[in-house]
């Protein structure tokens, strides 16, 4: 019945008040909407960070989900449902690793900069988890940017209390951890998770999400290497010098947890503020010598679909 109420909903905001009389009258029929929604329905700033706020509560922990907006409402929230349950799969156990090359040369075009991230969570199993979220439609389901988010309550609970509570201010509502992140809250890392515009809000999204993952995994067990070379030859030009920057981290971690989410309403940069406790997985190992890893860049996770 909620997500039936979410989908006339949804439906309402894009294809008007027409269609959804007529899912009123005809609920049982299966013909597909139009193919060609409507632009989406922008939310204030104030509106926008009081949905992303997610702090335990009675009901249990919130995870948001994030989709594009598709051409079929169903499967719209379908998608942004699976997208919490991921997000619930990751607070159970993550493992990331993350690897940054930097070489900076004397020529004008001696720069590159490589990285490559991987994380590994419960892929197989995260579809579980769908069926025990809980949202209420009118008051947990937001559409912004062309794309939808759920807010979704699942029964359990964080090891510890979380003794935080962010302070907005200014005309975009910015949260006072952007620029003033804490160390730690309670029990538990943080993580400060920041992605520029990508082609969507749910990629970057996304990418934001991710990068809070990794930004803890590079505060708990980092390793990094500088090396310099300085080449001096007769010549008058046979000089050359090249400065290599190699930093490695690797790590697993539990109750990885979202606690707020900010959107820049003028860039559309995405920032997220996380907290997560190591599981102990890596924590003993030595860690040698970083090494470039055989990783392929990826996607930003989760890699949700989207239909611009």
């Amino acid at each position: 019945m909620v997500i039936l109420t979410a989908l006339r909903g949804l439906a309402a905001r894009q294809f008007g008040a027409g269609f959804l009389f007529f899912l009123l009258l005809f609920p049982g029929c299966r013909s597909e909407p139009a193919a060609n929604p409507s632009a989406a329905v922008e939310t204030p700033a104030a509106e926008s960070s009081s949905f992303f706020l997610s702090m335990p509560t009675e009901r249990g922990l919130s995870f948001i989900g994030v989709s594009g907006i598709r051409s079929n409402p169903k499967e719209t929230i379908r998608l942004a449902l699976e997208d919490a349950a991921r997000r619930v799969a990751v607070f159970y156990r993550v493992s990331g690793e993350f690897f940054a090359e930097i070489n900076i040369g004397s020529g004008a075009f001696d720069y590159t900069n490589n990285v490559f991230t991987v994380l590994d969570y419960d892929e197989e199993g995260y579809k579980s988890f769908v069926d025990a979220l809980q949202f209420n439609a009118d008051t947990d389901s937001m559409e912004t940017e062309n794309t939808f988010f759920v807010r979704a309550a699942y029964p359990a609970a964080l090891p510890a209390p979380v003794p935080y509570r962010p302070v907005y201010s200014g005309r975009n509502k910015k949260p006072d951890w952007v620029d003033t992140p804490p160390l730690y809250i309670g029990d538990y890392e943080v993580g400060i998770g920041y992605a520029g515009r990508h082609s969507s809000t749910a990629d970057t999204c996304a990418a934001s999400y991710k990068n809070a993952i990794l930004s803890i995994i590079r505060n708990l067990n980092v390793t990094s290497r500088t090396g310099n070379l300085n080449y001096q030859a007769p010549g008058t030009f046979d000089y050359k010098t090249s400065s290599d920057n190699i930093m490695y981290a690797r790590g697993s971690l539990i109750n990885f947890y979202t606690l707020d989410t900010w959107i820049d309403p003028d860039t559309k940069a995405v920032w997220t503020l996380a907290i997560a406790q190591e599981s102990g997985e890596y924590a003993n190992e030595a860690v040698s010598k970083p090494e470039k890893p055989a990783l392929e860049p990826e996607e930003p996770f989760p890699e949700p679909e989207i239909v611009e």
